[in-house]
C-alpha cells in the first residue's frame, strides 16, 4: 500500500470511521450511565463544534504551508489520545476538555487528507499514470485568477471527477470502518464500556504511526521553500505573514465562487440540524421504548443500530460514485450535482421529522435510519463539490473553509436547540432540526436556478 497515495487515501476514511465509531460507547456512557441532561449533552457538542470553529482554518493554512502528511499524521495522535483518555474521569468539565482535543485532532486531517491525495494523484498521474487515471491537463479552473496567484496550471487541478469518485469510496471505507469499529466497540463493551473507549483510542494512535510511515508527500511543495541553484531554502518572510496571504487567497476564492459560496452557507444550516440530532435522538429513541436498557443493552442496540446504517449508507455511496464516474465535467453536470445534494438533504429532513413526531418506536427509529443514510451522502458530496472548486496551494485550506462553516452552525445551531430541548421538549427541538435541514437546500438549489437561467 505504500506509494499508492489512492489507496492510502482510501485507508484513512477506514480510520476515520474508527473515530466515528468511537462515539458508540461514549454516548451510551453518557446518556446511560452518567445520566447526562440534554443541555450537558448539547454543551459537550458545543465545546466540541467550538474547538473545530477555532481551529478549522489555521490548521488548514498551516497544512498548506508546511506538511498535509503530518497534518493528518498528527491528527489522528491527538484524536486517539482524548479518545484512550476520555473515560479516566466523570468530572464533567474534563469530558469538555477531551471533547475540545478531539476537535482540534479532527481540524488537523479535515482539510488536509483530500488536499494531499489530490496533489499526490496528481503527481502520479503525471508521472506514473496511475491504475486508470488519465493524463493530467494543463488548465485553469479558477473563477477568480487573482486567487490562483498564476502558479496553478501546472496539472495540479487534475480531472475533477475522478478526485470526486475517490472521495465517495473515502466515504464507503468510512462507513465500512464504523461497521469495524462498531463491532469492536459493541464487542468489548460487553466487557467494559470504558475499556472499548481507551482501546479505540490507542488503536487510532497506532493507525497515526502507520501513515507516518507510508503516506509519501512528493506532490506538494511548502510554499516557504523556494528551490534556488538546485537547492531548496528557506524563505525569510514571516511565516504569520504568509499564512495570513494564504488564507486571504483562500477567503477571496470562497467569496468569488458561486457555487463554492453555496455550498458553504448550506452546509452550516445542516451542520448544525446534524448536531442537535446526534446528540438528541438517542434521548428521543430511549424515551420511546429504550428506558428499561442498562448500559451493556443499550450498547449491543445501539451497536447494531449504527451497523446496519452504515451498511445501508454504503450501497448509497457506490450509487453516488457512480453517478460521478458517469459525469462530465461541465457546468449542467455541476449544477445537476447542486440539485441532487438539495434532494439528500430535503430526504434528510423527512428522516428527521419522522424522528421527531412519530409516537412509534418502530417509525422513529426508520426515520433516525433514513435521516443518517441521507445525511452522510450529503455530507459526502458536500466535500467532492467543494473539493472541485478550490485549488492545489489553498486546497486544505478552502476545504477547512467549508468545515468552518458546518463548526459555526453546530456552534449557533446546536446549542440553541439543546437549550429548547432542555426547556420544551426533545421532540420540538427536533422538529426544529428537521426544518433546518429542508433550509439547508435552498442555497444549492437556488444557485442551480439561477445557473439554469443563464444559460438559457
Amino acid at each position: 500500500m505504500r506509494h499508492r497515495p489512492d489507496r492510502l487515501f482510501l485507508l484513512t476514511g477506514g480510520v476515520q470511521g474508527l473515530a466515528f465509531a468511537w462515539g458508540l460507547p461514549a454516548m451510551v456512557w453518557w446518556v446511560v450511565d452518567l445520566r447526562l441532561s440534554p443541555f450537558r449533552l448539547a454543551v459537550l457538542g458545543t465545546a466540541l463544534v467550538l474547538s473545530i470553529l477555532v481551529a478549522e482554518t489555521p490548521t488548514g493554512v498551516i497544512a498548506d504551508l508546511y506538511s498535509r502528511k503530518y497534518s493528518v499524521v498528527a491528527a489522528y495522535v491527538v484524536m486517539g489520545t482524548a479518545m484512550a483518555l476520555g473515560p479516566v474521569t466523570e468530572l464533567f468539565g474534563v469530558l469538555i476538555v477531551w471533547q475540545v482535543l478531539w476537535g482540534i485532532g479532527w481540524t488537523l486531517q479535515s482539510g488536509a487528507t483530500t488536499a494531499w491525495m489530490t496533489d499526490e494523484l496528481a503527481l502520479a498521474a503525471r508521472t506514473y499514470r496511475l491504475g486508470a487515471l488519465p493524463p493530467v491537463p494543463a488548465r485553469a479552473t479558477q473563477e477568480d485568477p487573482e486567487a490562483t496567484g498564476g502558479d496553478d496550471t501546472d496539472g495540479s487541478d487534475w480531472p475533477d471527477r475522478t478526485t470526486d469518485q475517490l472521495i465517495v469510496r473515502h466515504a464507503i471505507w468510512r462507513s465500512v470502518g464504523v461497521m469495524v469499529g462498531l463491532a469492536a466497540a459493541t464487542a468489548m463493551g460487553a466487557w467494559s464500556i470504558r475499556g472499548s473507549m481507551a482501546a479505540m483510542g490507542m488503536l487510532a494512535v497506532a493507525a497515526a504511526v502507520y501513515l507516518a510511515i507510508t503516506m509519501p508527500e512528493a506532490g506538494f511543495e511548502s510554499p516557504r521553500r523556494r528551490v534556488q541553484g538546485g537547492a531548496a531554502k528557506i524563505q525569510q518572510t514571516s511565516a504569520w505573514a504568509d499564512a495570513v496571504t494564504l488564507w486571504k487567497r483562500g477567503a477571496r476564492l470562497v467569496r468569488h465562487n458561486p457555487s463554492l459560496l453555496a455550498v458553504t452557507f448550506s452546509a452550516a444550516i445542516a451542520a448544525g440540524a446534524w448536531e442537535a440530532n446526534n446528540r438528541l435522538s438517542a434521548l428521543r429513541l430511549f424515551d420511546l421504548g429504550l428506558t428499561e436498557l442498562d448500559g451493556r443493552g443499550a450498547v449491543l442496540f445501539f451497536g447494531a443500530a449504527w451497523f446496519v446504517m452504515s451498511a445501508l449508507a454504503i450501497p448509497m455511496m457506490t450509487w453516488l460514485h457512480r453517478h460521478l464516474e458517469r459525469s462530465q465535467t461541465d457546468e449542467r453536470s455541476v449544477r445537476h450535482d447542486a440539485i441532487l445534494l438539495a434532494r439528500f438533504l430535503v430526504i434528510a429532513a423527512v428522516g428527521a421529522l419522522a424522528l421527531a413526531l412519530s409516537p412509534w418506536f418502530a417509525v422513529a427509529l426508520v426515520g433516525w435510519v433514513v435521516l443518517d443514510v441521507a445525511g452522510e451522502t450529503a455530507y459526502s458530496l458536500t466535500e467532492a463539490m467543494a473539493n472541485r472548486h478550490a485549488i492545489s496551494s489553498v486546497r486544505a485550506t478552502v476545504v477547512s473553509f467549508v468545515g468552518q462553516s458546518q463548526a459555526v452552525g453546530e456552534v449557533a445551531i446546536g446549542l440553541a436547540l439543546g437549550t429548547v430541548a432542555q426547556v420544551v421538549t426533545v421532540p420540538v427541538a427536533l422538529a426544529i432540526s428537521a426544518l433546518l435541514f429542508a433550509v439547508s437546500a435552498a442555497p444549492v438549489a437556488l444557485v442551480n436556478r439561477r445557473a439554469e437561467r443563464a444559460a438559457q
